[in-house]
């Protein structure tokens, strides 16, 4: 049975740019915690592997407290055109139309509504009445692999289905000034942005470039670490937690899971000619790129991404695809291995060939 390709990739970002040298400094001189703590505030934004983020938030949005209502009724009026956007772009210049979609699988752990934006996209959309929808919420970074995994089920059991997978996240309207450690890094590393994947066959349309076919998936949860990363929900809004120790969790447990994909498929690092990592922070890319013995040029998509755009939780992993398909030219026969991770501490993979 042949697998199913992503047969359109598609990433969107909210018009506003800011630095991150701007956001910092605008940060620090509206918080009174931060600027007790200014010189850390600092370093920490200078050393996240961060240049530019894109926010749907303005500068005068942390002008006053916001309650966790307000920060949700914000995600939810700018998340639907975003989602909008990002998809019927993809689908055009793929040459689908919003009518071809059998399934839709929309992930985010920012913002929650019902009707969601399953149903509101599908709506605006024009999508079929008899559309298959799925949200997949609350699962953070890795949250993309479990709908391309749903993607490719539904795609494999009945041949000729489309499956559209959007996973979209805005980070900026819960972001926490309170001058904790963690409050901090979260601020210095999250992000806004959505990305969709159309998976499916190609069905006889011959493609300008080879599509990444996938090939296998993999996930693994650590329960006796569900401390160290967390999004929790608070009365002004989500809190966001990533421990310090994450890098060592995932440098110690990397390697088996990573070689247990490859083995099973007869593989080993060394038929992989693309990686793609979640790059959570700068730290993460850099410690599981020592770990599977990385060179420079296999992880600079992920630094890449990392500093034009932030940390986009779910949707980040689909902007390195992205960028590995749009720029790295990948030939007809090459492997790729995705990596995310997220609470759990779960790790998910996949593996693609070209």
């Amino acid at each position: 049975m042949t697998a199913p390709a992503i047969l359109a990739l598609n990433t969107g970002v909210p018009a506003p740019r800011y630095s991150q040298y701007d956001i910092g400094e605008h940060l620090i001189s509206i918080s009174s915690e931060y600027q007790r703590r200014a010189r850390a505030v600092r370093t920490i934004f200078e050393r996240s592997g961060v240049g530019f983020r894109h926010f749907v938030v303005g500068e005068g949005y942390f002008a006053t407290e916001r309650t966790t209502q307000e920060r949700n009724d914000f995600y939810m009026a700018e998340a639907v055109p975003l989602g909008e956007k990002t998809i019927l772009d993809g689908l055009q210049r793929y040459g689908y139309q919003p009518q071809d979609i059998d399934d839709l699988l929309v992930i985010s752990c920012t913002g929650f509504n019902v009707p969601g934006l399953d149903l509101l996209l599908a709506g605006r959309l024009g999508m079929r009445a008899d559309l298959n929808r799925t949200c997949i919420l609350g699962m953070g970074c890795y949250g993309a692999f479990p709908g391309l995994r749903r993607a490719r089920e539904a795609t494999q059991s009945r041949p000729g289905r489309l499956a559209l997978v959007l996973a979209l996240e805005l980070c900026s309207p819960h972001m926490q000034l309170d001058g904790s450690a963690e409050s901090v890094v979260s601020s210095a590393l999250f992000s806004d942005g959505a990305a969709m994947a159309l998976v499916g066959s190609p069905n006889g349309k011959a493609p300008a470039n080879p599509l990444p076919r996938i090939m296998d998936m993999a996930t693994h949860c650590d329960y006796t670490t569900l401390e160290h990363m967390s999004f929790t929900v608070t009365d002004h809004g989500f809190r966001m937690y990533l421990s310090s120790y994450v890098p060592d969790l995932l440098a110690a447990s990397i390697e088996p899971f990573v070689d247990g994909l490859l083995r099973r498929n007869g593989l080993t690092r060394e038929d992989v000619r693309f990686w793609g990592i979640h790059p959570g922070s700068t730290k993460i890319v850099d410690y599981v790129q020592t770990r599977l013995g990385l060179s420079a040029e296999q992880v600079e998509c992920s630094h890449r991404v990392l500093y034009d755009y932030g940390n986009m939780s779910s949707a980040t992993i689909l902007f390195v695809l992205e960028h590995i398909q749009r720029c790295s030219q990948p030939a007809a026969g090459d492997y790729g291995v995705f990596l995310a991770f997220g609470p759990g501490l779960t790790m998910e993979s996949m593996l693609v060939q070209w």
